[in-house]
């Protein structure tokens, strides 16, 4: 079997998200290269802070076959976000030990990732160099109460069910080159894509407005989120209105719009995803 390469950075959510995401492929991967601005700016020029001791610490706790590597450089090369973003990923491949080379950022974490790593990625190892793998994103909206207690709610299609329809480059060889984001070279067209059954909770917009605001501001593609009226919609969505927005993501988060949000008890949100993981392998 063909090692194993991750690649994942280190930004403003770390603390929250980072070794969770970590712990669900560490033991399937042979390597994993973390990168952080040694002036800890982001990619937008931003200052963040993290507890950095907490968090070496967390990551030291699960490091158990010493394959966590930390670099600090300057990876902000530019005044424009998303070629920072690159420049961070490519440096980052380029530091990698192992030809196939899988992106993960903090805060998706993988559903099925025995299976996609065992049974999947065996069958198209070879196929590396021709074509990147795509997996599939569900994604949590928000965060709200009701007199049970604490509910997220699920961009979900119209039948209730977890919405698969948005998929992100994530694997590809070394010698491609990360042309927007984790798109590459080969990918970035539209072409040269291999859809596979892996799926990850994708935390991107489920957290608290603070850091959602931060996010928005400092992430790759943040000069068209900017412009985008998701943060207003976002803000004034609660247990007693969710249920009103039909079709409605905006340009700057993507093209696939959403059908309807699902209220889930928080507790059972990863319950409610594998109960519909079978629609991943269609």
């Amino acid at each position: 079997m063909i090692k194993k390469s991750v690649i994942s950075l280190v930004s403003y959510d770390a603390n929250r998200f980072l070794a969770k995401s970590i712990e669900r492929y560490y033991e399937y991967v042979d390597e994993i290269v973390l990168g952080i601005d040694k002036d800890r700016v982001t990619w937008s020029g931003n200052p963040f802070e993290i507890d950095e001791e907490a968090l070496w610490n967390e990551l030291s706790n699960i490091d158990g076959d010493s394959k966590i590597t930390i670099i600090e450089e300057d990876f902000h090369q530019s005044k424009v976000a998303i070629e920072n973003d690159n420049y961070e990923r490519n440096f980052l491949k380029g530091e990698c030990s192992n030809d196939w080379v899988f992106s993960f950022d903090a805060d998706e974490m993988l559903i099925n990732a025995k299976d996609f790593f065992y049974n999947f990625c065996p069958l198209v190892e070879d196929y590396r160099h021709e074509k990147d793998l795509c997996m599939w994103w569900t994604t949590p909206y928000k965060v709200v109460s009701d007199e049970e207690g604490e509910i997220t709610l699920m961009i979900a299609e119209e039948d209730g069910s977890p919405f698969f329809k948005e998929n992100q480059g994530f694997a590809t060889s070394k010698d491609s080159t990360f042309t927007y984001a984790r798109w590459t070279d080969k990918s970035s067209s539209g072409d040269n894509r291999l859809f596979t059954p892996l799926v990850a909770l994708h935390w991107s917009l489920c957290r608290p407005e603070n850091e959602l605001h931060q996010k928005i501001h400092n992430i790759g593609h943040s000069d068209i989120v900017e412009e985008d009226p998701f943060y207003k919609i976002w803000s004034q969505v609660d247990i007693n209105n969710y249920n009103q927005l039909r079709n409605f993501k905006t340009s700057g988060l993507g093209g696939a719009q959403w059908p309807k949000l699902e209220p889930v008890p928080s507790e059972n949100v990863e319950d409610y995803i594998k109960q519909n993981l079978g629609r991943a392998y269609e």
